[in-house]
Order: structure tokens, then C-alpha cells, then sequence
């Protein structure tokens, strides 16, 4: 694989130019590169699952005179999101009913309000004197929630209620969907998904937190533009776990979608495997997950494996070079070097074809059909001469 590191080296070499402005030069071409390729076609490489979870229209709440508003239930406390209060007694002072506030996000069962959107983006929060008395209840507006960061699109949905599965369908227009909120609706069984400004919702609004959403999405193509990281060492991995302990290192959740390798040697007390692996979570600094187990042999406490992490480009391990390829045939192409120009470009054209035989098919079912009947003839109605 090549990570953004080994991409800008590679690049530097053929250039015959690593200075830091080509470098940057270099950098801009291969991610301009980077995202029109991927754009052109449903490659299946780019399809991930992602998944959300419901959340309640309602719940009971608790206020203090430090401004935080607690709730009981699984409520969405996105900052921004409107939200009104109800009460059998008496809100908390600062508090009104039948009053839209604004959420301030302080955590996912904690809140402030304002007054205003524009206060809520400012963090102006509305001044809660007291508890209140009696029981408060907040109702949520909006049944929208963020997509996960990097969705681009959904294509399909679904939804695991008490052990069932719902697919419910996609909402076909926005005119639609505003046509299914004639009146307001709340159940656990979905019917029609929409997605609107980066933000996803279920029809009719869900009843109870919690449940479930997955999303079958592909996801958006991010710039090339981490270095490698290789500060500490691996301290302990287990063949056929997905949990790596460090020692000295600082792995920080931003790595999570970066591959890591415990390097290969001949020590046999710290060689890793040499292979690559996808990060999928980051628990501390010195603890992080696989997305599959390690294949390679254990490596017991105090290992001090070296090891990298990487950014890696979203195309399939053999064409990872292809951005750089470009790289390179823009710098000749600049430097008016016809020869070295059109050496990258032919080699550039061949990668891209390869790419596209080996996976630029549209059905992401992997099985290519026609779509036509074939006709089965019986042998025993034909003469052979």
C-alpha cells in the first residue's frame, strides 16, 4: 500500500524535485486527481456501512441553576436543534411554556438553551435560576439528525427494532415528504427515509430511543494529507485479536480510516507481519482496534515493535500509485518535458484501464446480467448432420 507519505516520496523521486513548493504543488494535483477518479464511476470499493440510532421525540428532564438541562431519555442535543418545554407544575425560572428555545450541546444527555439560533451558535445560554417544580418534559422539534462525517450518499436503509429488520423506503422528493407531515406521527415502524443538508430522518418520526439505523452509504473521498506516523512503539498483539497496545505513542481518534503495519524484521521478539490493517477505533493513546483480526504472530508485553500509520488513498491496493503517476505527468507536462510527460501519461492510461476492467461495473451485486432471457433449446428437437 502507499501511504500519503510514500506518495509525496515517490513523487519528490520522479520530479527529480523535493523541494517543499513542488512537494505542495505535487500534493494538490494528485488529491485534485484523487477525487475526479473516484467520482468517476459507483466504484464498490467506496460503499461502507455506517449506522445512527433513534432518538425519542420527548423526554423528562431535569434543569439546575449552572444553566444544564439533564434528560432522562435518549434525546437528540445537537446544538441548534428547537426544542419546547412542557411541565405539571412550574419550568424552571428562565424557562417559559409554549416557548421554542435552542439546544447548546453539552454532551448526549445534556444541554443548554438560548433564545435564538444565532445566541445558540454563540453559546449565549438562557440563565436557569432554579429547578423548578413538578414534573418537565422537553419536546424536540426536528426528526433530522447529522449523517455520519463521511457519507456522501445513502443509498440504502435499515432498521433493527426488538430483533426486526424494517427497509423502509426512500422518500422520492422533498415535495413528498413535506406532503407526509400533514400532521405529526410517531411509530417504530419506518415507512420512508430522507435525506436534506447533510441530514437524515425516518418517517413517521421514531417512538423510542436507541433502536438501530444502517446505513448502506458511500462515502465521500477526503484529502490526502496526513503524514505518517510512527512515534512509540507496538507493544502488544495478538494473533487473531483486533486490539494493539503502544507503548510511548499517542494515537489520537483522527486516526480512525488510517491503516497501520507492524514493520516485518528479523527480530523475531518485535517483527510484526508487514501487513496492513484498517483502524476502526482508537479507545486511548496506546490502545486502538482492526477492522479484522491480526494475522501475524503474538507479540508478547515490552515487544517495541516499530510500526507506521498511514493515510491511505480510497483505491484498491494496486492502483494506490495512480495519483502520484498523475502527479508526475502534470510536473513534466508544466516543465514542457515532452518525453517524461508522455511517459507518465502512458502509464497513467494503463492504470486506469486496469482499474476500470477490474472493478468500473455498476451493479454492486458483483454478478453482471444482461437483463435478457435466454432461451434454453431442447436438444432432442435438433438433428445433427
Amino acid at each position: 500500500m502507499k501511504s500519503f507519505t510514500a506518495l509525496r516520496t515517490d513523487y519528490g523521486e520522479d520530479t527529480k524535485n523535493t523541494s517543499s513548493a513542488n512537494l505542495t504543488y505535487g500534493t494538490t494535483r494528485m488529491n485534485d486527481y484523487h477525487r475526479r477518479l473516484l467520482a468517476a464511476a459507483n466504484w464498490p470499493f467506496l460503499h461502507r456501512k455506517r449506522t445512527l440510532t433513534t432518538f425519542a421525540p420527548t423526554s423528562t428532564i431535569t434543569a439546575a441553576a449552572t444553566d444544564i438541562i439533564t434528560a432522562t431519555s435518549t434525546i437528540q442535543t445537537t446544538t441548534g436543534v428547537e426544542v419546547t418545554f412542557t411541565t405539571t407544575a412550574t419550568l424552571p425560572t428562565g424557562l417559559a411554556a409554549s416557548t421554542t428555545y435552542y439546544m447548546i450541546y453539552q454532551s448526549a444527555t445534556t444541554f443548554k438553551v438560548a433564545s435564538t439560533l444565532a445566541n445558540a451558535l454563540a453559546g449565549t445560554a438562557v440563565d436557569i435560576t432554579d429547578t423548578g417544580s413538578g414534573t418537565h418534559t422537553a419536546h424536540v422539534a426536528t426528526e433530522f439528525q447529522p449523517l455520519p462525517y463521511d457519507v456522501d450518499l445513502v443509498e440504502s436503509v435499515a432498521v433493527t427494532v426488538s430483533g426486526t429488520t424494517y427497509n423502509p423506503d426512500p422518500a422520492p422528493s422533498k415535495k413528498f415528504w413535506d406532503q407526509l407531515h400533514y400532521t405529526s406521527q410517531t411509530s417504530d415502524t419506518p415507512i420512508y427515509w430522507f435525506v436534506q443538508n447533510g441530514k437524515f430522518a425516518l418517517w413517521p418520526k421514531p417512538q423510542t430511543a436507541t433502536n438501530v439505523i444502517e446505513l448502506n452509504a458511500k462515502i465521500r473521498v477526503p484529502d490526502l494529507n496526513v503524514a505518517d506516523y510512527t512515534t512509540g512503539t507496538v507493544d502488544v498483539i495478538t494473533n487473531g485479536s483486533v486490539s494493539i497496545a503502544g507503548s510511548s505513542t499517542v494515537w489520537t481518534t483522527p486516526m480512525v480510516g488510517r491503516w497501520i503495519r507492524v514493520t516485518h524484521s528479523d527480530t523475531a521478539t518485535s517483527a510484526g507481519d508487514g501487513e496492513w490493517y484498517e483502524i476502526t477505533s482508537v479507545a486511548s493513546g496506546t490502545s486502538l482496534t482492526l477492522d479484522r483480526p491480526y494475522g501475524g504472530r503474538s507479540l508478547v508485553t515490552a515487544a517495541a515493535a516499530a510500526y507506521i500509520v498511514g493515510m491511505m488513498p480510497l483505491l484498491p491496493e494496486a492502483f494506490h500509485d495512480l495519483p502520484e503517476i498523475y502527479g508526475a505527468y502534470r510536473y513534466w507536462a508544466k516543465e514542457k518535458d515532452a518525453d517524461r510527460a508522455a511517459h507518465y501519461k502512458e502509464l497513467l492510461v494503463d492504470g486506469q484501464s486496469a482499474l476500470f476492467t477490474a472493478y468500473g461495473y455498476q451493479d454492486l451485486s458483483m454478478v453482471i446480467d444482461s437483463g435478457e432471457e435466454v432461451e434454453l433449446l431442447n436438444p432432442n428437437l435438433t438433428i445433427n448432420i
